[in-house]
């Protein structure tokens, strides 16, 4: 099967007039000009997202319901995490072992429990603990956790950073009180991001003392954005992406009713009030997740912070499919699968292709 691309992003330049040929869900061959028989594809094409941080959307939970995976599928999310909030650990591990990963969703992403009272968000304080590396050992082992967020700070941080990282589970520091020495240390173990940056955490950009100075400014850890600007405003998104150009991951971090109305929701346990397209909790107003899709997430970037196509290319798709060691997604290139979106001259999303087969 061919395409053709009028027009072409990937994660290193531009291009027009682009025959994409495809076989088994593969990209064989890019070649200049239109071949024969190649189906047009309209407006922009781009890679297909890659999120890494969702809870779920369309009124499905990820953790108990791979639906969610195939709504945002619909709006780009070719390749995606399961995001779990902190449960229980005998419950987190009864759902790893029920989740079935297909299609579109490729792993698990544990936020929890192993965060900070200080900054636990919409985590209940008591199913946060510090953790036990047999826990640890087991969300290695079950082969679907890929990502787990840790505040480097409490009980047995480090050495559980420092397993993970060198079984190819991959860290991200979030949720958390930590200095600059706590940080320093969980790189030097392994860690490798930030759990959506702005978020949980002290909000000073410029007091290179705790985690959003620290890792902003004196860090190469990626940075996980929620760009829908109420988690970061627009300005300040904007400063961390002059100040972090090459270290910016787009995610949704989307409830498991995104896409749906306002009205009232739970996120696992706790009470959520949706007013104004904003999720936040019914007890006390913090933020519980997004209402986001990655398309959204996209035409957003592309609106409010003054982006070209290729930087876009390689927030929502090349950098996050680095982090993960995801080689087959995450750009347009032989070798790769033919996961593609075509967008309109607004940044709306109009095709998605899923390993070369258009999805409905």
């Amino acid at each position: 099967m061919k395409f053709f691309a009028s027009h072409l992003a990937t994660s290193m330049r531009t291009y027009e007039g682009m025959t994409l040929s495809v076989e088994n869900g593969v990209i064989t061959e890019i070649q200049s000009g239109r071949a024969a028989g190649a189906i047009p594809l309209s407006g922009m094409v781009i890679p297909g997202f890659v999120d890494l941080h969702c809870h779920g959307g369309g009124g499905h939970d990820l953790s108990i319901d791979p639906k969610g995976a195939e709504f945002h599928l619909r709006h780009g999310s070719t390749t995606l995490l399961a995001s779990f909030i902190s449960e229980p650990v005998d419950l987190i591990k009864e759902k790893i072992s029920r989740l079935k990963l297909e299609r579109n969703l490729i792993g698990i992403h544990l936020e929890g429990p192993y965060l900070s009272h200080i900054h636990c968000g919409a985590h209940k304080k008591e199913y946060l603990l510090p953790p036990k590396m047999d826990d640890i050992r087991g969300y290695v082992s079950s082969g679907k956790v890929r990502y787990i967020t840790i505040a480097p700070e409490i009980d047995g941080a480090l050495e559980a950073i420092s397993y993970l990282s060198r079984n190819n589970v991959k860290v991200a520091i979030g949720h958390s009180a930590a200095t600059s020495e706590d940080i320093k240390e969980s790189i030097s173990n392994g860690a490798v991001s930030v759990t959506h940056f702005y978020n949980g955490m002290r909000k000073d950009l410029d007091d290179k003392t705790c985690l959003a100075g620290f890792t902003l400014n004196q860090s190469s850890l990626l940075l996980e954005l929620v760009m829908d600007g109420v988690h970061v405003p627009f300005e300040i998104l904007k400063e961390v992406v002059k100040r972090a150009p090459n270290r910016i991951i787009a995610i949704t971090d989307a409830a498991p009713f995104a896409g749906n109305s306002d009205g009232d929701y739970q996120l696992g346990e706790l009470p959520v009030k949706v007013s104004d397209g904003v999720a936040r909790l019914s007890s006390n107003g913090a933020l519980a997740g997004s209402m986001l899709t990655m398309d959204k997430a996209f035409k957003n970037a592309m609106v409010n912070l003054d982006l070209d196509i290729v930087t876009a290319v390689n927030f929502f798709s090349t950098n996050s499919a680095k982090l993960l060691g995801e080689n087959l997604v995450g750009d347009i290139a032989v070798g790769k699968k033919a996961n593609f979106l075509t967008l309109d001259q607004e940044w709306n999303l109009n095709e998605v292709y899923f390993e070369g087969e258009l999805v409905s």
